[in-house]
């Protein structure tokens, strides 16, 4: 289940868990419901299927953080996703 909230800088999704490609079709149905112009995304990996559907939709992302748990071997990725408001 995908955890959702609101905080000052947007919409943030926890998508850890997921098998591909479900958070990928998370993400697109919240760009598609045209509610945010910026999502925050928690996952497990870097989305790397999702940048050219993000751009084909007028959005862009952007990795902000990758870490491993040196212990777990969890891994944290953070990506930021905009509105492309570039013409």
């Amino acid at each position: 289940m995908t955890k959702r909230w609101q905080e000052d800088d947007g919409l943030h999704l926890d998508l850890h868990g997921l098998s591909p490609p479900e958070p990928m079709i998370k993400v697109l149905q919240e760009i598609e419901g045209g509610e945010y112009n910026h999502i925050v995304l928690h996952m497990d990996r870097d989305p790397i299927h999702l940048y050219e559907e993000l751009a084909e939709r007028g959005w862009r992302g952007q990795l902000v953080s990758h870490q491993v748990d040196e212990i777990s071997g969890d891994v944290a990725v953070i990506v930021e996703l905009s509105l492309d408001t570039k013409e």
